[in-house]
């Protein structure tokens, strides 16, 4: 890989498809996550004798770590073109460890691993009880290493405490850097509130993004999920955020539980007049492609599922495949004002609101 002032447009097109399409609004920075992003920054680091050459993030859920990654693979990618780069979320690495496992042959894709320059293998917690699948791992992250590669972890549990981890798994990762990213403390929900917001093109006031951050300690994911939620309301009941109405807001969100994925999907099969199982399936008829991505985008912005577990209960499809696919809809909806208002139908019916005549 060569230092240059771009990356290759090859690179570039792939990296851009992949990733931006999940990270719609850019990184703040905060205590919570400066440490990883200094662990990131050190890793990617140009210096040929940098170390170490491994870093785990662990954190929970929504804490940001994939967007850590993002941020700095952006920036490191600016300074270099010929990358050999893969993000290989872990249930993507067992299928295709199973894939060569059935066949009784290797698998081009697998041998390809082992010259990356960097790998990105997120969800590391989905092996904790899969020695084999371990075993595979530590020869892959010692192939990598060995010719100068880099590699990046994620996991929502540090690695020592799986409940079947491999000593040299364990050793692996400790040999790098470890980061956690912990959940948002309230003084950084109320940045995140005001970034999202900024980010949005709508105000919302000191007052009201501290009355949010009191009542919801929850992740940058689920509070980006509510801006998305009170942008809604401000556009289509043309209300002011005022603190009444984030109280009024607050209330029903204490009051009502969120849908799961099941539910939006019942919902999402009757206002396009098709089965669930339909939806669920893994067939590509055209006429399920909208009501499939109307409940996969519905299942990222109201409970803010991860695109693995929308993929898995939408017929196992990849984490990118249910990214490009909400991407997709977003760019119809705003081409076609029907499916626009049944996408709005839909989430004031899955929040409990009333429901506009249309």
């Amino acid at each position: 890989m060569h230092a240059e002032d771009s990356f290759s447009p090859r690179l570039e097109n792939w990296f851009v498809q992949i990733m931006s399409a999940e990270f719609e609004h850019t990184l703040l920075s905060l205590p919570e996550n400066q440490f990883a992003l200094a662990a990131l920054d050190r890793i990617l680091n140009p210096d040929p004798d940098f170390t170490p050459r491994l870093v785990m993030l662990q954190g929970p859920s929504g804490a940001g770590k994939s967007h850590a990654i993002y941020h700095t693979m952006t920036q490191f990618l600016e300074r270099f073109e010929d990358v050999r780069y893969r993000s290989l979320p872990v249930y993507e690495f067992a299928s295709l460890n199973l894939e060569s496992a059935t066949s009784g042959s290797s698998l081009p894709q697998l041998e390809q691993l082992a010259e990356l320059d960097l790998l990105v293998c997120e969800e590391l917690h989905f092996i904790e009880r899969q020695t084999w699948l371990q075993k595979k791992l530590i020869v892959l992250i010692d192939d990598v290493l060995a010719h100068g590669g880099r590699v990046i972890f994620t996991s929502q549990i540090p690695v020592g405490e799986f409940q079947q981890s491999m000593p040299k798994l364990i050793s692996r990762c400790h040999a790098g850097i470890t980061a956690t990213i912990e959940l948002p403390e309230q003084h950084s929900r109320i940045s995140l509130l005001h970034h999202f917001a900024e980010e949005r093109e709508f105000f919302l006031s000191t007052q009201s993004a501290e009355l949010l951050a009191s009542r919801l300690p929850v992740s940058p994911r689920e509070l980006y999920g509510v801006i998305m939620q009170l942008e809604a309301i401000y556009q289509i009941e043309q209300k002011e955020l005022t603190p009444d109405v984030i109280h009024n807001f607050l209330e029903l969100q204490h009051t009502g539980q969120s849908p799961t994925l099941s539910e939006i999907a019942k919902s999402v099969a009757r206002e396009f007049g098709v089965t669930v199982k339909a939806i669920r399936s893994d067939t590509r008829e055209r006429s399920l492609l909208i009501p499939r991505q109307t409940a996969m985008l519905l299942s990222r912005d109201l409970i803010q599922a991860n695109y693995a577990d929308i993929g898995k209960f939408y017929g196992n499809r990849s984490h990118s495949t249910v990214m490009h696919a909400c991407q997709a809809l977003v760019k119809k909806a705003i081409d076609s004002p029907e499916l626009d208002s049944r996408l709005s139908h839909l989430r004031r019916q899955l929040q409990g609101l009333p429901s506009k005549p249309r």
